[in-house]
Parts: structure tokens; sequence; C-alpha cells
């Protein structure tokens, strides 16, 4: 039996035009900087659990990243670690220069559950972080109806939470996050709990969206596929614990389509992205011990 490993795919060539647009992105100013970041948690057993390791990484003004890796990896703890939602153990985070210590209205949360206020109107969930900025109430509406029109949901501004569809809800709680005008916009798996068709209509919806804001987006996935097709780069991360692999450039030119989940460019881009998740040769799950449930001879292969 042969021991040699399969090797393993390099990433995708970069077309000239993908590549001249990274070199204008490579001037804009670095954004947020992680420099050597980790998180220990301490189990109930009092054994210290190291989550993240020495993670060190830059974002630049209004890059699209997506965050993607095997579960246990970290990537929800980063994400609520960058929001403020958790402390980090070591390392630190900038953004603009500045440290970052806690929440701030400089960065927003977009969760995979329905956050919305059920008992507030589209139009007052958008405002609500408006007013709690010091906005009146007159210009709080004014301003949430310019982004509650962005989403393209302007005819349904005085609906509740209860009479839209899951997508429609999202789109609300991006317009609410948006509104207060944050740097970064943070995004832990905001479409995992939607259909598939209605999870492209929303990939759609924020690559059109974020194409018209100052913002900067850090997208937390699990689906390979959304993590090419939004972002500039993904973000591979390792476990055991949690450690930056690599940053991919995803060579596919902007506006993004979905017939590009078919071009060979992002066929190679996944086929590598998954190599370094599942690296080839790497020992397979173990099998489930068999209980037979049912008469022998009755196999269905």
């Amino acid at each position: 039996m042969s021991t040699e490993q399969p090797i393993m795919e390099g990433p995708a060539p970069m077309p000239p035009d993908v590549a001249e647009r990274f070199e204008r992105i490579k001037q804009r100013p670095v954004v947020f900087d992680v420099q050597h970041l980790g998180r220990v948690f301490t189990s109930p057993q009092g054994e210290a659990i190291q989550a993240i390791g020495d993670l060190s990484f830059q974002i630049r003004r209004r890059e699209f990243i997506t965050v993607i890796g095997p579960s246990g990896c970290g990537k929800s703890t980063l994400i609520r670690i960058i929001a403020g939602l958790e402390k980090a153990t070591s390392g630190q985070m900038l953004l603009d220069g500045q440290p970052v210590t806690g929440p701030g209205a400089d960065r927003c949360m977009v969760f995979q559950s329905y956050t919305l206020f059920p008992w507030l109107s589209v139009k007052k969930n958008v405002m609500f972080g408006l007013e709690q900025a010091g906005h009146s109430p007159t210009g709080a509406a004014n301003e949430a109806m310019q982004w509650i029109e962005m989403v393209g949901l302007g005819d349904f501004a005085e609906h509740y939470p209860h009479q839209l569809s899951g997508g429609m809800k999202q789109r609300v709680a991006i317009a609410r996050a948006l509104a207060n005008k944050p740097r970064v916009l943070l995004m832990d798996e905001p479409f995992g709990a939607l259909d598939p068709q209605t999870r492209c209509t929303m990939q759609k919806y924020l690559l059109q969206i974020w194409q018209n804001v100052d913002v900067t987006i850090i997208f937390i996935t699990h689906d390979m596929d959304e993590a090419i097709y939004l972002a500039d780069r993904v973000m591979v991360l390792g476990r055991n614990p949690g450690h930056l692999k690599t940053m991919v450039e995803v060579p596919l030119p902007r506006p993004r389509h979905p017939d590009q989940l078919v071009d060979p460019l992002f066929v190679q881009t996944k086929k590598y992205i998954d190599d370094l998740i599942h690296p080839p040769g790497e020992e397979e799950d173990k099998p489930l011990p068999i209980y037979r449930m049912t008469e022998v001879g009755d196999d269905v292969f």
C-alpha cells in the first residue's frame, strides 16, 4: 500500500483585473488590527482550555472578510471578542489605531437569531439606536426611513416583526445596525437559519448594501460557497487552539453573480480552502458503533 500523501491543490491564479483591485485595496488604511489575540476558558473541572491562541491579522477599510474553519476553531468566540461581548486573555485589538476594550457603537453585530424588538415596528426598531445616541424623534425617524428604504423595506416600515419573513427580519437587523454608522459590521452566521433560496437572495442584498455604505464587514459562516462568494478575503482558521491558517484572496471579479459558483476559479478556490480545513490524508472521523435496528438482509445499499 502506498504511503504517499495526496498533494494539496494550490490557490487559484489571480486574473490581472482582480490583482489590480487587490493592489488598490492594499492602499487603503488599516481599520482593524488584531495583535497576538488569545482567549483561555476555564472548564468546570478547573482546567485551562485555550480557545484562541496568538491570532494576528489586519483588515483594511471597506474590505469584506469572511471567516471559516472547522467546528471548535473559535469563530464565534473571535467575533464576540471583537464586538466587546467577551474579553481576550491576551493580545490587543486596535480600531482606527485606538485600543478596543469593550462594546461600542463603532462595531455593530447582526446575529443568526432574530433580535428585533417584537413590540416595535420596523421603523421603531431602526430608530431605537439612533434615539439612544441622542437623535430627536423626528431626526431618528427620517434617518431610519433612509436605511429602511436602502434595504428595500420601505413599504413595511409600520409592520411588526411577526408580520415579516425571516429574510425581511434580517434586512431590518442590518438596517438597524448600519443606522448607527459603525466602522465595522460584525455578522455571526446571519443567514444560517434561512432556507437556501432566501439565503441566496440575502447574499445578493448584502453585497448591494455594502457597495453603497462605508463599512468594513467581518462575516462568520460555516458555508464555504457563501464564504467565497461574498468575500474579498477568506480568513481560514484552524483549531486546538483557534489560529489563523491563512488569508485567501478570492480571485473572482466584482460585482459577484451566482453564475460564478461554477467558475473554475471558484471551484479551485473552494478546493484549496477545503484542503486547508480538511487536509488530504487527515485521519477520518471514527465510524459510529453499529446497533442493528432492522432485519439482517434488509440492506439499503
